[in-house]
């Protein structure tokens, strides 16, 4: 009889139902968080690469490329409107027989979140100039 005593105050005992509120209700509230910022931050720096072609993309139309070397100079001003990873960023520039010029900007994303996602994803981004 003493153990269906026992029963059935554990059973009644409200205390640490707190707890186990927060812990479901905080894994969700931390997560949604986290995913907030990571995708903020894939959002700046798909935004930084936005700018960045826009830039080269201004240039090219003041004075198309013509050489390597023209291209070379490109480059390097896309590396300097990027902000941060300027050294992970990926660049290419090419004089397509077609009269344009083809840019493509790739910047690797590592989440904040260890463990979470082993390999870094790949922000792209695409202009086609035409210049004739």
């Amino acid at each position: 009889m003493t153990c269906l005593v026992q029963l059935r105050r554990t059973v009644r005992c409200g205390s640490g139902t707190a707890a186990i509120e927060f812990a479901l209700v905080g894994l969700l509230a931390i997560s949604l968080i986290l995913g907030v910022i990571e995708f903020g931050r894939a959002v700046f720096i798909r935004n930084e690469l936005a700018f960045a072609a826009d830039i080269a993309t201004r240039r090219a139309l003041i004075d198309p490329p013509k050489t390597s070397g023209d291209l070379e100079r490109l480059e390097a001003a896309i590396r300097e409107s990027i902000t941060f990873n300027r050294d992970r960023l990926e660049v290419e520039l090419e004089l397509p027989s077609s009269g344009g010029m083809q840019i493509t900007l790739r910047q690797p994303l590592t989440l904040l979140v260890p463990g979470l996602y082993e390999d870094s994803i790949t922000l792209t981004l695409d202009r086609y100039i035409p210049l004739s």
